[in-house]
């Protein structure tokens, strides 16, 4: 399977969504849809730059992605790190 995961390495202020250092979304690539069970919050507003700059990318590359959220008021801004790699663990993107 090929996949991009975004994983969460640094957060300024408070994030809305609850997002921490460490927390990932996980995307299938192969079925375009994300891994809800292996994922951590999916933030609407994270998700979409996640989304983004994830086709910005080849597989084995990696890049950094904000979401939308500046941090100026209550909000937390977010930053992921997006890596695009092969996976084979048979048991994700299977329906129970």
């Amino acid at each position: 399977m090929r996949r991009a995961t975004a994983v969460v390495v640094r957060v300024t202020g408070t994030c809305s969504a609850s997002y921490k250092l460490g927390d990932k979304v996980l995307v299938n690539l192969d079925n375009a849809c994300i891994e809800k069970k292996e994922s951590d919050n999916l933030c609407i507003f994270a998700v979409s730059a996640i989304l983004a700059n994830m086709s910005r990318i080849k597989q084995g590359e990696e890049i950094l992605a904000s979401c939308p959220d500046p941090a100026t008021g209550l909000g937390g801004n977010v930053i992921f790190k997006i890596v695009k790699e092969e996976f084979n663990d048979e048991s994700i993107g299977r329906s129970e």
